[in-house]
């Protein structure tokens, strides 16, 4: 996997400045009784309200436009896998950063395929979010093989809407939508006109220091001749260690609603990186499993590590996937 080792250096260099920063504490979780002495609460009045005390949205200043994202759900992690579509449910303003290495299947030639990609997210309101999930540039590589596409992904942009809050029972629902603003991946490869993707999201805190995260949505193709439609279920469950150390457990399933209308004979549609004009596959399921970690020492830093592999005999563009990230947050 040429060029991974610098991806690694990259993520190594960040924990290890990251680690030599002054850190918050992550305590057993926001409380009515301790918000007044809660520094995210300074400032704020402390009213007997404690979902509203607690949300740093009260009176704070903006950053480049955005509010603070909602830290009354703290002890929660973002979801590692399915990144492109599984969105966190919380009202967020931050900034991530990722590396993906896809190893691809023989039917594709082996090889792999790296992402190197970033997220952004803007709190515009307490409830309602701009997004835009993926900036990215994508590379295939395999022996002897000189003309593998590589080139920036089509790149989705739209909003998010935290319509259900409860931050007694940590328990939050949000939707939203995104457009995928196509791109060609240089060498004249075309992979769509732009897609639609439709989704909700939600998270549930469970066994006190356990969360579960559950996201679902379609990806609709704006030119059906072009693309492939699916629907995704994406899980994951952690639980929070001492040293706030989150091992983690996710599972994803995407059903093919419909191939692409054009016969080009891809043999696979890309699933959740790229979406290729594939024939034969409505109908189809792909599961996958991921098994990670994530370490987050305060409310405004986490950095993640995943290995995701197919639990069906069609797997897709995927034979074995590795993941790391780094999320700064305001």
């Amino acid at each position: 996997m040429k060029r991974t080792w610098r991806a690694w250096a990259a993520l190594s260099l960040a924990v290890f400045l990251a680690s030599h920063a002054t850190a918050e504490t992550v305590d057993d979780g926001p409380t009515a009784n301790s918000c007044c002495a809660d520094a995210i609460c300074a400032g704020c009045g402390c009213t007997n309200d404690f979902a509203e005390c607690c949300d740093s949205f009260n009176g704070r200043r903006r950053f480049l436009g955005f509010l603070p994202s909602d830290h009354c759900f703290d002890r929660f992690i973002s979801p590692i896998s399915n990144p492109f579509f599984f969105e966190d449910p919380r009202s967020l303003t931050e900034i991530r950063g990722m590396f993906i290495d896809n190893s691809l299947p023989r039917t594709v030639g082996n090889g792999d395929a790296q992402v190197w990609a970033a997220q952004l997210r803007g709190r515009v309101t307490d409830r309602f979010s701009v997004i835009a999930p993926r900036l990215s540039y994508f590379d295939v590589n395999q022996a002897g093989d000189q003309g593998s596409p590589q080139g920036f992904l089509s790149a989705p942009v739209g909003f998010k809407y935290n319509f259900f809050r409860d931050v007694e029972r940590q328990f939050l629902l949000s939707a939203g939508l995104t457009y995928f603003i196509p791109s060609n991946m240089g060498q004249n490869v075309r992979f769509g006109n732009g897609d639609y993707h439709v989704f909700l999201s939600g998270g549930k805190e469970i066994f006190g220091r356990g969360h579960w995260l559950s996201g679902t949505g379609f990806r609709l193709p704006e030119d059906r001749n072009w693309g492939t439609q699916f629907w995704y279920w994406s899980n994951q469950w952690d639980y929070q260690l001492p040293g706030n150390i989150y091992p983690l457990i996710g599972l994803n399933w995407f059903h093919f609603m419909d191939s692409a209308g054009i016969q080009t004979g891809i043999p696979i549609t890309g699933l959740d990186l790229l979406n290729l004009p594939s024939n034969g596959v409505a109908g189809t399921n792909v599961v996958t499993n991921v098994i990670g970690a994530r370490w987050k020492p305060g409310g405004h830093f986490e950095v993640g590590f995943g290995w995701e592999y197919a639990l069906t005999p069609y797997s897709d563009i995927i034979k074995n996937r590795i993941y790391t990230d780094l999320i700064l947050r305001y």
